[in-house]
């Protein structure tokens, strides 16, 4: 199977990241390309991030999809960033890395605590949690103080505050799954598990997996109501936020 994963803000460093998670728990016949944004910010850290870039991520993924028509696409961004656009636009399944790591954590403990990048950004996933419905299940969400690309170059000082808040989350908050909600937090996972004695979940990884699952299932997204296809021709939408020619950088892979 092919998938695409789509990282919505536009740094390559956080791309490569996003791709290692990716294919280091891919089935070893799924082929992975991944895209960044053409456009937009490379660090996508409150709202206004948010909404500026969806735009050019969504419009670089339905151009992609049409040409590279892969199984289904990854959204490697926690966060909303477009994901409900997608699903309208495509027929194929579209696994946000957020909604799908939060509907493992339910299958892996009582309650989850997600675990970010800023502390300004806490609000906001807890309005995402709320939004897909996981409030009653969520006991908390923390964060350290770093950018996303910070957080994927960074590493050691990275774990480090990573190490700190799972702690933290575990015996203050009592969580029994901890999420890495951020995909430039990718990779940390297998040590924070380790260190905390509770599954910590990679949220590419959880995208990918989840992915692969549908489509192994011949599955997707319903197409009656919410997700139904944009009642107006998509050029009526103003979809030319890329320069002619652009579709997002690619790097394509096998995992």
């Amino acid at each position: 199977m092919k998938l695409l994963v789509a990282n919505p803000n536009t740094s390559d460093v956080v791309l490569d990241v996003i791709l290692a998670s990716a294919r280091r728990r891919a089935l070893p016949d799924t082929e992975i390309a991944g895209l960044s944004s053409p456009n937009g910010t490379r660090s996508i850290d409150c709202a206004y991030g948010d909404y500026m870039s969806a735009p050019h991520m969504i419009e670089a993924v339905r151009r992609r999809v049409a040409v590279d028509r892969p199984d289904a696409v990854v959204l490697a961004g926690f966060g909303n960033v477009g994901i409900y656009a997608l699903k309208e636009l495509l027929d194929i399944p579209v696994v946000s890395i957020s909604e799908a790591s939060m509907a493992m954590a339910c299958l892996l403990g009582h309650r989850f605590s997600t675990l970010t990048m800023l502390e300004q950004f806490i609000p906001y996933q807890q309005d995402l949690v709320r939004l897909y419905g996981f409030e009653s299940k969520c006991a908390s969400v923390r964060a350290i103080n770093i950018n996303v690309e910070e957080a994927a170059t960074h590493r050691e000082r990275t774990l480090r505050d990573l190490s700190v808040q799972v702690k933290e989350l575990v015996s203050r908050d009592q969580a029994e799954v901890v999420i890495l909600a951020c995909a430039g937090l990718c990779g940390y996972d297998e040590a924070l598990s380790e260190l905390s004695g509770v599954p910590v979940i990679d949220p590419v990884v959880a995208g990918v997996k989840m992915a692969e699952a549908f489509v192994s299932m011949g599955i997707s997204h319903s197409k009656v109501r919410k997700f139904r296809a944009p009642p107006q021709p998509i050029a009526d939408y103003g979809t030319e936020v890329l320069a002619p020619g652009q579709g997002g950088k690619v790097t394509p892979g096998r995992g």
